[in-house]
């Protein structure tokens, strides 16, 4: 196993560094560990010591003994990137290693080899890692993606909207992504870094500013997920159809009608005082028994999260959740690789495609791939809309 370092991410620099030497035409078998993803290693399996140390800075975890080195190191190469912008160089439209001396990436390079080997060599392997690097890999891919924002609607929402100003101050004139944290949240639910357009939390009324870059946007959304979580971890079999109207006839008898089910339904749910719910079909108890102990809830997607009795059932069920539809989503990715259409976004239980025309009548598989989970199949609905604000169910 060799550690290595792509040296630039641009497509047309493609070079990497690893035992001593630089490489420009190819990434030589046995190079598999690196700190972070590249697009360069889109078709190369790859260990990221990033993943290892749970997405933290490199220098954070830099030991002692290369410290000093690897902060001179850094502190080379930012004096030359500063030296090329203040010459007005664009560093955007030339290649590192045609700029910086190549001794000086050499020895910043090897410092940061030894880095991630010191990562690798000390850090456990985490029980989800073949999760995390597959969701990593995806997030990361779909971060290269530039969304479509209608810049002129968007400036007239904003004449009487603040929030709808406050994105146009802030995004207008740049090249837009999302970009999600894999590790901002305790559960793994996905967060966007500071430098990504809000996709998860932009205002309902201002939504219709996003547009696809092909020609429509496709929403597949698990109906009732952490309700079906439950039911999963519970053992019993998923129903077809509505959950909600599943559970009127099955829990409340048909007593109450769907948003009063809904509504006592989540009221018991996280409650862990609550008794005003007893069914055979949902056994909190058991549930907790089997994946909560000694102040740790474990997923059945091997994440561990410490918490308190009365937020581990809530752990449990917002973290599988999470993670089950980001695994689906990760399918869909690789199902659509080399195709026009892909995955915009993912919003907690539902993925939001980029669709091309002449990819919808893989509609049919895709909604298969993300129906068949590790939990049993959950039903979904399909929503399409020629913006992310205008979005209408259809059958």
């Amino acid at each position: 196993m060799t550690t290595f370092q792509v040296i630039d991410e641009k497509n047309e620099c493609f070079g990497v560094y690893g035992n001593e030497q630089f490489l420009y035409d190819r990434i030589p078998n046995g190079f598999n560990r690196t700190w972070v993803w590249s697009r360069h290693l889109r078709d190369h399996r790859v260990d990221y010591a990033f993943l290892y140390c749970g997405g933290r800075d490199i220098k954070d975890v830099c030991p002692s003994d290369l410290r000093g080195r690897f902060e001179y190191r850094q502190q080379k190469i930012n004096a030359f990137v500063n030296s090329f912008l203040n010459a007005k160089i664009k560093i955007e439209d030339v290649c590192v290693f045609d700029l910086i001396p190549e001794k000086h990436l050499q020895h910043f390079l090897d410092t940061k080899n030894l880095i991630c080997d010191h990562v690798f060599n000390t850090t456990e392997k985490p029980k989800n890692y073949s999760f995390l690097r597959e969701t990593y890999e995806t997030l990361q891919e779909i971060s290269t993606q530039a969304i479509n924002i209608n810049w002129t609607l968007l400036e007239k929402l904003a004449r009487t909207d603040a929030k709808a100003s406050s994105l146009l101050s802030r995004f207008a004139g740049k090249s837009n992504n999302v970009v999600f944290d894999l590790f901002g949240s305790k559960t793994g639910r996905l967060t966007t870094t500071s430098k990504s357009f809000p996709v998860l939390n932009v205002k309902t009324e201002n939504k219709q500013v996003l547009q696809p870059t092909n020609d429509f946007f496709a929403a597949f959304d698990y109906n009732g997920a952490e309700i079906r979580v439950l039911k999963a971890l519970s053992g019993s079999p998923q129903p077809n159809g509505d959950i909600h109207t599943w559970n009127i006839e099955n829990v409340f008898s048909g007593a109450v009608d769907r948003e009063k089910a809904k509504t006592k339904f989540f009221a018991w749910l996280y409650n862990s005082n609550s008794n005003k719910i007893q069914s055979e079909h949902y056994d909190r108890s058991k549930v907790l028994r089997k994946f909560y102990r000694n102040g740790v809830v474990e997923t059945p997607f091997g994440r561990e999260m410490e918490t308190d009795n009365f937020h581990a059932l809530n752990y449990l069920l917002q973290s599988t959740s999470s993670d089950n539809c980001i695994k689906q989503a990760n399918k869909i990715h690789r199902f659509l690789r080399n195709k026009k259409s892909n995955v915009a976004w993912m919003v907690h239980d539902s993925v939001i495609l980029d669709m091309s025309f002449e990819d919808r009548q893989l509609l049919p598989q895709i909604e298969e791939i993300f129906e068949d989970t590790a939990l049993g199949r959950f039903s979904s609905s399909l929503s399409i809309g020629k913006n992310y604000g205008n979005m209408k169910e259809v059958k």
